[in-house]
């Protein structure tokens, strides 16, 4: 079952709400810095470039913050793997740590809100799925699921200066 509306075909939503409801109810009080986005993205059926400045500045922690633990996973891996690519400490390996960190972080400022948008509509689709015939449910669930996580934040950023004390000793 899907919603469909002249302004964003084909997007799933529980039933008898309105996607921005579900998307709002989801995303929390800063919704309306992501509307604008989620839209162009629903009209276009897809990617389209925005620029963010959260996932340029903290990366990871962004990510964590707004609960998209698989894509703070991916970047996790990533990091790890460059840190065993600038293992060597040859320059070479460092400009290319350097070059390919900051050309992640630019990806990822062009890309942020496009891919919390996808992360958003997967639990869309998982309260749609969850609560078919419950609207009232599935909003409530998705404001549990949803929002921010600053305490995950702060387990990442303790666990980030461990590894940096034990690389150290």
């Amino acid at each position: 079952m899907t919603f469909q509306n002249e302004q964003t075909p084909q997007r799933p939503v529980p039933p008898a709400a309105t996607l921005e409801e579900a998307r709002a109810a989801y995303v929390g009080p800063r919704y309306p810095l992501f509307a604008e986005s989620f839209r162009l993205f629903d009209s276009a059926g897809g990617f389209r470039p925005t620029f963010t400045w959260p996932p340029l500045l903290f990366g990871l922690f962004w990510f964590i913050y707004r609960k998209m633990y698989i894509e703070g996973a991916v970047l996790f891996s990533l990091g790890l793997l460059l840190v065993n690519l600038n293992a060597d400490d040859s320059p070479r390996s460092q400009t290319f740590v350097s070059s390919f960190s900051f050309g992640l972080s630019f990806v990822l400022a062009l890309t942020g809100h496009w891919l919390y948008w996808k992360a958003v509509d997967r639990h869309l689709e998982k309260a749609m799925l969850r609560f078919p015939r419950s609207p009232d449910k599935a909003l409530k669930w998705l404001e549990t699921k949803g929002g921010v996580d600053p305490w995950s934040v702060m387990i990442a950023m303790a666990f980030f200066v461990f590894l940096l004390f034990w690389a150290v000793l």
